[in-house]
């Protein structure tokens, strides 16, 4: 049986990492201190997100797939709320908050594309 969770997060991590880590180096370059952790912090806030979605997933793929709903939908919840405070918490910092936000959509955009190739070769090994 195909883990379909390990399967897309081998896909996704690769080029989330890597555009992340991009991102960081280029901040810090150009921003500075503020720009290194504003790019440290949106890798993290990122790969945290997407991460718990993978274990929900993994966990609840032999359950109901209402109860499934309900799980994703608590931890999307959950994602919010900690994000949320995640972001007060970060309003307080002195980060650079351009350098946040273009790394975590950079990092994110390319989680997602990692997913998109990881599921078109699982698509075509079948």
């Amino acid at each position: 049986m195909i883990n379909y969770p390990k399967l897309f997060l081998k896909g996704a991590a690769l080029p989330a990492l890597t555009i992340g880590g991009v991102g960081t180096a280029l901040a810090s370059v150009v921003a500075g201190r503020s720009g290194f952790f504003a790019g440290l912090a949106a890798l993290t806030v990122v790969l945290l997100f997407f991460i718990i979605h993978l274990l929900i997933a993994a966990t609840t793929r032999t359950l109901d797939p209402r109860l499934t709903f309900a799980f994703v939908a608590l931890s999307f919840l959950t994602k919010l709320i900690g994000m949320a405070g995640f972001m007060v918490a970060l309003s307080r910092t002195s980060i650079d908050r351009p350098w946040f936000a273009g790394v975590a959509l950079a990092t994110a955009a390319g989680w997602l594309v990692g997913e998109m190739l990881a599921y078109r070769q699982l698509v075509r090994g079948r």
